[in-house]
């Protein structure tokens, strides 16, 4: 039988993860911005980048959370949300 304190740290683990490559893609988003060519040519890209970070974010917020259930209600991403509220087909 798996050991919970050893699946809970690997788990925190992973949120660690998320949470610092959420804020490199965010740094690379920052960065990317400061070129107004790059902003004038790419906003849909650019915002695709803050999306994914933001993803990660509640992600990294889900597993951290004493109740990752009732944590899915604090999901700032109506698209990620509804992906936890709709069942799923086994």
């Amino acid at each position: 039988m798996p050991d919970p304190a050893r699946i809970a740290a690997h788990l925190t683990t992973v949120a660690d993860v998320l949470g610092e490559l959420a804020a490199e893609i965010e740094e690379l988003g920052t960065t990317l911005c400061l070129d107004p060519a790059i902003i004038a040519h790419h906003v849909g890209t650019l915002q695709s980048i803050d999306l994914i970070a933001q993803k990660q974010r509640w992600l990294a917020t889900l597993l951290h959370a004493d109740c990752p259930l009732s944590a899915v209600d604090t999901i700032g991403v109506e698209a990620l949300k509804a992906r936890f509220a709709a069942p799923r087909a086994h």
